[in-house]
């Protein structure tokens, strides 16, 4: 299993935030998602053999757009 963090410079709201983690959570290969408290981060941990890291940058930029549609 690896952890990536990734910025969340885009999103302010903490509701924004836990719908995007409770999202992310429900993607194939993804472990946990926490959120890093103060940072506008968000910690990932997933399975490599399932998902790769710029999928779920992918992914994560499409819940972006669709939480602030």
């Amino acid at each position: 299993m690896r952890m990536i963090e990734i910025p969340l410079n885009d999103v302010a709201c903490t509701g924004c935030i836990g719908k995007i983690k409770r999202q992310m959570q429900r993607t194939s290969g993804i472990e946990k998602v926490k959120i890093v408290t103060g940072s506008g981060k968000i910690q990932v941990n997933f399975n490599e053999s399932i998902i790769e890291p710029k999928e779920i940058n992918r992914n994560l930029n499409k819940l972006i757009l669709r939480t602030f549609d």
